[in-house]
């Protein structure tokens, strides 16, 4: 297999892809810009290769069920992110070329990071973010490495291109994955540290349930006392019905994962808490236009009540199944979590966080 290399410098693609965000950008300068941009996104291809290879055969020997994957970032992400932030450079972007390993718990995530920590590798360990000792403040938690490749020649073209590698266990992936389901089905973007108050409090709690059980530090600004947890958790998991539009997302996404280039493109979710119903209807393409006036009607007439109407293509739920092909199983492993934790009574009063 050939792997594509980079087809310019470093300062040439960041001038590049400067350009594509400027007010006077012409068509020109859009497509080589364009073109610059996907040549260094697929350059990364070696380089991931190499460091999920590595990956892959050191977790498998801590735990033969750990899953690990790799992906590229898409080009739509590659974009919105450089827009989101300004002042980045193309160059400096560390997470083009990334991969994950996800493992049992906290014992075997000890043991592959040992693996890193006894055996480095050849490349250089440019940066390491240790969420689980230092929670991100919205829930989220794993361990992120950052490298710049080092081939086996000096001359290596694929030389000083970053990869980010993750590692996490299955509960902390249960959370990633629930917060990308919320986000295809109701375009919240938590994940991007946007979307309503009560979601993003809610997977905060959520997250330090999770650390909670793995015994690890908890989520900055949240309670301490497991009551005083339990209490506000109850309380957001009720008002936004977390368990049965969770269950309803993933249900849904099960009909919609045998849709194989069929007519069908857009689909309007009427969720119903208080009969658990369901209705789903399903447009083409070309009807999308009728799919979105039939949506804002569904909106208005739920307006004054606790059902929901949801808008979502098959796109954006095949980019969650990819992501997270086993997000059926994990959203239930995050429900899971959650229903044990209100009703679990035989936690301690007080506080179980170790070294808090």
């Amino acid at each position: 297999m050939a792997y594509e290399k980079p087809s310019c410098s470093m300062n040439q693609l960041d001038k590049g892809c400067s350009r594509l965000f400027a007010t006077n950008c012409n068509a020109t300068e859009w497509t080589d810009g364009l073109q610059l941009l996907s040549n260094w996104r697929a350059s990364h291809s070696y380089p991931l290769n190499a460091l999920n290879t590595t990956l892959r055969n050191r977790v498998l020997s801590v735990d033969q069920t750990a899953i690990t994957a790799q992906r590229l970032k898409r080009l739509d992400s590659v974009l919105r992110k450089l827009r989101r932030r300004p002042t980045m450079q193309m160059s400096q972007m560390q997470d083009v070329g990334g991969c994950r390993a996800v493992v049992g718990g906290m014992k075997n995530l000890g043991e592959v990071l040992r693996m890193y920590v006894d055996r480095p590798l050849k490349h250089t360990l440019h940066k390491v973010d240790n969420y689980i000792d230092n929670p991100k403040s919205d829930g989220y938690r794993s361990i992120h490495m950052r490298y710049r490749f080092a081939g086996r020649a000096t001359a290596s073209p694929w030389n000083n291109l970053r990869i980010e590698v993750q590692i996490r266990t299955k509960l902390q992936h249960s959370w990633a994955t629930a917060v990308e389901t919320i986000d295809a089905f109701t375009g919240e973007n938590i994940k991007f540290g946007v979307g309503t108050e009560k979601w993003r409090r809610f997977f905060a709690l959520m997250g330090s349930v999770h650390a909670l059980y793995e015994r690890q530090t908890p989520v900055p600004l949240t309670p301490l006392d497991t009551k005083e947890l339990r209490e506000e958790l109850a309380e957001l998991s009720a008002s936004l019905n977390v368990p049965y539009m969770l269950r309803s997302y993933a249900r849904i996404g099960k009909q919609v994962q045998g849709y194989k280039n069929g007519k069908d493109y857009w689909y309007l979710l009427e969720l119903m808490p208080s009969t658990s119903e369901v209705r789903m209807t399903s447009y083409p393409t070309r009807m999308s236009d009728q799919a979105k006036t039939d949506y804002a009607e569904a909106e208005m007439r739920f307006s004054n009540s606790l059902n929901q109407a949801v808008l979502v293509s098959v796109d954006s739920i095949k980019d969650l199944q990819k992501a997270y092909p086993n997000f059926f199983g994990d959203t239930r492993l995050f429900l899971s979590s959650l229903e044990r934790f209100l009703s679990d009574n035989n936690l301690p009063r007080n506080k179980m966080f170790p070294n808090v």
